[in-house]
């Protein structure tokens, strides 16, 4: 079976560690889910990505671009990835809504790098999603004809983010005003399940990625609630390199998850590939 994973990143590492950056490391050392930050920046590499890709039978991989603090990755980085492994990856750009070049940016990033949606993080990036200075970047994606991906739900990150940013009912007045553009939620809504449940289900254009961890995926994917939510709603996510259950990111425990589900293979196929397809030809 066919899997595309659509929930990675890669950081660029040198770029986070400079010297004028390192203070965002101090959010997120005391925080249970980073507390082996140093063992996390030694995976992220592209031979450590491909290789758990290897291991877990997945094709390609979605590689988010990420234009905020701490978790740095810039659109260039990503697509010079993207060019090196054309078969193995998709990039997704990142612009900051907040900088005043961001519309430009995004403009560039998939008409001139090639790249294929757009990922916002509102949290790390400081915005609500629902903030009327975010339909130019709405209308815009939609002329391109790109997905948008929203970070919905908890945000491990201390001090340095608001949680209400993250609310993913926000996301309802955009999919109400902007019926054309195609969203992706992240992480089965970590810890605001339902009401991403709910938003999925609700809008036509709203899908919805399995980036949770292994428990989560377990409890929440029955067939009785994709059947509810929408069969062709659910992507396989993985967020590589992001640590889960106290210990660190292994990509084939999300594959064995899914395959383990007791839902039909039919649902299995449609979330492991099928329906990133549709939202990418959507």
């Amino acid at each position: 079976m066919r899997i595309i994973n659509c929930h990675t990143h890669l950081i660029d590492i040198n770029e986070v560690l400079a010297e004028d950056k390192r203070h965002y490391l101090e959010y997120i050392r005391n925080i249970p889910t980073f507390s082996d930050v140093e063992k996390v920046s030694e995976m992220v590499s592209v031979n450590s990505l491909i290789l758990q890709m290897d291991e877990a039978e997945i094709e390609k991989s979605v590689l988010f671009a990420v234009d905020a603090p701490l978790l740095t990755a810039s659109n260039e980085f990503v697509h010079n990835i993207c060019q090196k492994y054309p078969e193995r990856f998709v990039g997704f750009a990142s612009v900051n809504p907040n900088k005043p070049d961001a519309l430009q940016k995004l403009g560039s990033a998939i008409q001139d790098l090639g790249m294929k949606g757009l990922k916002f993080h509102p949290p790390l990036q400081d915005f609500f999603p629902n903030d009327p200075k975010l339909r130019p970047f709405y209308t815009l994606a939609i002329e391109l004809g790109i997905p948008v991906v929203f970070h919905v739900g908890s945000t491990p990150f201390g001090n340095l983010v608001k949680l209400k940013q993250a609310d993913p009912l926000l996301i309802d007045e955009v999919a109400n005003e902007f019926p054309d553009l195609r969203i992706l939620l992240t992480h089965l809504g970590t810890l605001w399940h339902n009401e991403s449940f709910m938003i999925t289900e609700k809008h036509p254009n709203v899908y919805i990625d399995t980036a949770a961890y292994p428990y989560e995926i377990e409890t929440l994917l029955t067939e009785k609630t994709i059947m509810r939510v929408g069969p062709r709603k659910f992507l396989f996510g993985t967020d590589f390199p992001m640590p889960y259950e106290g210990g660190l990111h292994r990509m084939i425990d999300f594959t064995t998850c899914i395959r383990q589900l007791k839902i039909s293979e039919e649902l299995k196929e449609m979330i492991f590939y099928r329906n990133f397809e549709q939202l990418m030809m959507a």
